[in-house]
């Protein structure tokens, strides 16, 4: 088992670092990455959009069940766009990508090359990696970004409402509570998790899909990889990076 997972990390790794290579040596790649990210963020927004609007609503329910007790209402809004921005946010929309655009992507990969057109694209002289690979695995990982200020939007917009209407907060109260939990490193560190939490859906979909063997039954295994290491990795990178924020803010704390 472990033997396995080392080597699909391994793989991975070597394949990320060889479509990073190709971007930077070759031109032309402006364009088919301009549609790419316009093509997933298309695809991709009525699920964040309909994610985002309950994962506010849900999180403001909890906190507030869990403040009135201490009467500590008022720090509502801080909490909750704190959580979203530092751990939900990034989560739930890179789990919805590898779901949604990373089991596509897989899948599309994975038909060209058992019915051999990624074959017949390198014997008319192109470089496969940069035809098909690179303007996809950047334009998730730019989406990603892109998704992650929308959610993060539609779910303050959410849980505001809700807050409102449900809790009886007042919605300047709810904003007021947000500087003091959400600082400019809270958000940095959001937008690093999102970045590395797509480039992880980029490249394991994109290296099980061009990889895929066996026909369509290879296709099918190279769809269910996709998902299962891609959860898995942003899982264990979710953890580390965590560690490593608490780290340095722990860092900053005692300086």
């Amino acid at each position: 088992m472990i033997q396995v997972f080392l080597h699909q990390l391994g793989g991975v790794f070597i394949f990320f670092i060889q479509v990073i290579r190709t971007f930077f040596i070759t031109k032309g790649n402006f364009k088919p990455i301009l549609a790419q990210i316009a093509s997933v963020s298309i695809r991709s927004i009525s699920t964040v959009t309909f994610a985002g609007i309950f994962v506010g609503a849900i999180l403001v329910l909890q906190f507030h069940l869990i403040l009135s007790k201490y009467d500590a209402e008022s720090f509502l809004g801080g909490l909750n766009t704190s959580t979203v921005v530092r751990e939900i946010g990034p989560l739930i929309i890179s789990f919805l990508l590898a779901g949604k655009i990373g089991a596509y992507t897989a899948a599309e990969l994975g038909t060209m090359r058992v019915t051999e057109q990624i074959d017949a694209i390198e014997c008319l002289g192109t470089n496969p990696i940069q035809y098909l690979v690179v303007p996809r695995m950047i334009g998730i990982m730019i989406s990603n970004l892109i998704l992650l200020v929308i959610g993060l939007m539609i779910s303050l917009g959410g849980a505001m409402m809700v807050a409102t209407w449900v809790c009886h907060i007042n919605y300047l109260e709810f904003m007021s509570s947000i500087p003091r939990f959400t600082s400019p490193w809270t958000i940095l560190g959001g937008v690093l998790q999102s970045l590395i939490y797509g480039t992880i859906v980029a490249a394991v979909s994109c290296y099980q899909g061009f990889t895929a063997t066996g026909g369509a039954r290879g296709v099918g295994k190279a769809v269910t990889l996709a998902a299962v290491y891609t959860n898995f990795y942003i899982l264990l990178a979710n953890y580390l990076t965590s560690r490593l924020l608490e780290l340095h803010q722990n860092y900053l704390g005692t300086t």
